[in-house]
C-alpha cells in the first residue's frame, strides 16, 4: 500500500470559511473516487510551531491506484477550482505502508 501525504501553507487571504468549504468539497470528493482505501484531511491542530496549515493523507493499494487518484477528473476539478487558489506552498511524499489506516 502507498500513503500519499501532502501538506499546504495557505495564502494570507485564506479564511476559515474557505477552509470549511474545502473540507466539504474533500468529503464529497472522497465519495467520487473509488481507488482510495483510506482518506483523511484537515487543518493543522496547532500543536507544534512551524507546521503547515492543512494536510491530506490518501491511502491507495498501488502506484497505479495513486495515478488513478491523482489523474481523476474530480481531483483536477477540486484542485483547479477550490484548492489551487488557496495554496501558497505544497509538499508531498509517498511512503509504503503495510497496514491500511482505519476509517475514511
Amino acid at each position: 500500500m502507498i500513503l500519499h501525504l501532502v501538506n499546504f501553507r495557505w495564502k494570507e487571504d485564506v479564511s476559515p470559511e474557505d477552509v470549511a468549504h474545502l473540507c466539504e468539497e474533500l468529503a464529497s470528493f472522497r465519495q467520487e473516487v473509488d481507488c482510495l482505501v483510506g482518506y483523511h484531511f484537515g487543518p493543522d491542530l496547532g500543536l507544534r510551531q512551524g507546521n503547515a496549515d492543512f494536510g491530506i493523507a490518501a491511502l491507495v493499494a498501488s502506484s497505479e491506484a495513486l495515478d488513478s487518484y491523482l489523474e481523476h477528473p474530480a481531483h483536477h476539478e477540486l484542485v483547479g477550482k477550490v484548492l489551487g487558489p488557496m495554496i501558497a506552498s505544497r509538499q508531498a511524499v509517498q511512503i509504503e505502508v503495510a497496514q491500511p489506516l482505519t476509517g475514511t
